[in-house]
C-alpha cells in the first residue's frame, strides 16, 4: 500500500512549525516534501487564549510548505509553561508462584501510575516505562516473557492540564485539521537528531521557548527527567521593555544579541536569567551521571552566547540541535524552529511513543456530513 503524507504541527508560544513528510514504502524514514516556520502576528503571553489567531497561523503555516494535498489529520507537538513532570514507582501482583510478564500486566502497572498522578484536570501528554523489576531481574524496560510473583515499574509521566489540550484541539480543528497525535516538544526535538552516538548517550536537552525553558536528560534516546523554568524569549523580552522602557521589537532584538548587546542593563539582565537557568540545570542534574553532551534548541539557540555560555558553566560539550533534512537552507532560525516538527514526523515514522487524541467534535462534523449525503442522496 502506498504511504500517504504526514502533516507535523508544533505549536510554540511564539510561532507554528509544520512539516510534511511522505514515509518510505520499505523503510524507516521519510522523505521531507515541505515545512515552514511562520510567527504569530503579536507575541502574547496567553497564546492558547486567542484560538482565533493561533488556527489561522497554523493555516498559514500549512500553506506556506506549498504542498497541495487533501490534509485531514496532524501529528501535534505542544509545551506549555504548565507541564508537571513527575517519576512514580508502582507494582503490582503477578501471582503466588512465579509466572511469566504479559503485556497485559504492563498495561495494568502503566494504569497503576496514572492513577497515581493524574489529578481530576490533567491529562497524560509523555509516559515512560524506565525500568520494571522482579524475581532476578532489575531495570528492565521490556520483561515481558520474565518470571516474577510481583512486578515494579518506575514510570516518567508528564502531564498538562485539560483546559490546555482543549484550546489546542479547538485550535487545529478550527484551522480544519484533526488531531491524531499528540506529543511533547523534548522527545520530538531529540528525536530529530540524527547522530546516532547522541540517542544511545546521556544527553541534556535545553529547549529554549517563548514563556518557558524545558530542560530534559535522556538516556539511549529515553526521557529521564524533566524540569520546566519560568524563563523563555518572550519573558526575556518582556523583562527588559519593561526596565529600559522600550518597545518588544526593540527588546527582541537586543536580546538575541545576547552577551554581545551593546546595552550593559540588556547584558545584566540575560545574565542574570541565565543564572537562575544554570541552578535549575544543576538541580536537576544532583545526584545523576553528568551528561555526555548539551544539545539546544528553540529560540535559546539563536541567542548570541548561550551555547558557549552553557558549556562553558556545565564543562560538557554544547552544540545547536537540528537535522540535516533542512541545514541547506542555510537559515540557523528556521533550522531550530523546524526541529520538534521534523522529530515528530521521525517519530511518526518509527511508530513512537505518543497519545493519541479522539476529537468528539471531529467525530460530530464527519457524522453530521454523512447525514447530509444520505439525506440529499436518498
Amino acid at each position: 500500500m502506498t504511504p500517504h503524507p504526514l502533516v507535523t504541527l508544533d505549536i510554540g508560544s511564539t510561532k507554528v512549525a509544520c512539516a510534511v513528510g511522505l514515509p518510505y514504502e520499505h523503510a524507516a524514514g521519510f522523505e521531507l516534501l515541505g515545512s515552514s516556520v511562520v510567527p504569530y502576528p503579536s507575541l502574547s503571553n496567553v497564546w492558547l487564549g486567542d484560538l482565533l489567531m493561533v488556527s489561522r497561523t497554523i493555516e498559514q503555516a500549512l500553506e506556506a510548505t506549498a504542498i497541495r494535498g487533501d490534509f485531514d489529520r496532524a501529528l501535534v507537538a505542544i509545551r506549555h509553561p504548565l507541564l508537571m513532570s513527575e517519576r512514580v514507582r508502582v507494582s503490582v501482583t503477578l501471582g503466588d508462584e512465579p509466572v511469566a510478564v504479559r503485556a497485559q500486566d504492563l498495561d495494568r502497572l502503566q494504569t497503576a501510575a496514572l492513577d497515581q498522578v493524574l489529578g481530576v484536570d490533567r491529562e497524560p501528554l509523555l509516559m515512560e516505562r524506565l525500568g520494571c523489576d522482579g524475581n532476578g531481574f532489575d531495570g528492565v524496560r521490556d520483561p515481558r516473557g520474565l518470571s516474577a510473583t510481583r512486578l515494579f515499574g518506575t514510570f516518567h509521566i508528564i502531564t498538562l492540564p485539560m483546559s490546555a489540550r482543549r484550546a489546542l484541539v479547538q485550535a487545529v480543528e478550527a484551522a480544519g485539521l484533526e488531531v491524531a497525535k499528540l506529543t511533547y516538544t523534548l522527545p520530538a526535538s531529540m528525536a530529530s537528531v540524527e547522530d546516532e552516538a547522541a540517542q544511545r548517550q546521556r544527553v541534556l536537552l535545553i529547549d529554549v521557548g517563548g514563556l518557558a525553558t524545558d530542560v530534559g536528560v535522556f538516556a539511549d534516546g529515553i526521557l529521564q527527567a524533566v524540569h520546566i523554568a519560568p524563563w523563555g524569549g518572550v519573558t526575556l523580552a518582556t523583562a527588559v521593555a519593561k526596565e529600559l522602557g522600550v518597545t518588544m521589537e526593540q527588546a527582541v532584538t537586543w536580546t538575541l544579541e545576547g552577551t554581545g548587546c551593546r546595552k550593559p542593563q540588556v547584558r545584566e539582565l540575560i545574565e542574570r536569567q541565565w543564572t537562575s537557568l544554570h541552578r535549575d540545570i544543576e538541580g536537576l542534574l544532583k545526584g545523576e551521571p553528568r551528561p555526555d553532551q548539551v544539545l539546544v534548541t528553540g529560540r535559546g539557540a539563536l541567542i548570541d552566547g548561550f551555547a558557549e555560555w552553557v558549556e562553558r558553566r556545565l564543562s560538557i560539550p554544547t552544540s545547536v540541535g537540528r537535522n540535516a533534512k533542512v541545514t541547506r537552507t542555510g537559515d540557523l532560525g528556521r533550522q531550530v524552529g523546524l526541529s520538534a516538527a521534523i522529530g515528530a514526523l521521525e517519530m511518526a515514522a518509527q511508530q513512537r511513543n505518543g497519545f493519541s487524541i479522539r476529537s468528539p467534535h471531529f467525530l460530530n462534523r464527519v457524522i453530521d456530513q454523512t447525514r447530509t449525503i444520505l439525506t440529499e442522496y436518498f
